[in-house]
């Protein structure tokens, strides 16, 4: 082994990380009842891919230019 993976664990991180215990998971937790909107989620998703095919067919078309001039334009 070498000296780097020696000191890591016998050293003051590895004595940390032994003494570290996770606490038990509470049975008694009830479920939340609130609905989680995932139409949201799954909006933000779409519209997150729909603009990176974008950015993709702007970059074949016109190179890396014509996204950072449109960013700069958007900026200003």
């Amino acid at each position: 082994m070498s000296a780097i993976g020696t000191r890591i664990r016998n050293g003051r991180i590895a004595g940390l990380l032994r003494n570290v215990h996770a606490e038990p998971i509470r049975q008694d937790a009830e479920p939340s009842d609130t609905n989680t909107p995932y139409w949201l989620l799954w909006s933000t998703g779409i519209v997150a891919f729909v603009l990176c095919i974008v950015a993709f067919v702007l970059w074949g078309v016109g190179g890396a230019s014509t996204l950072f001039d449109m960013i700069v334009a958007f900026c200003t």
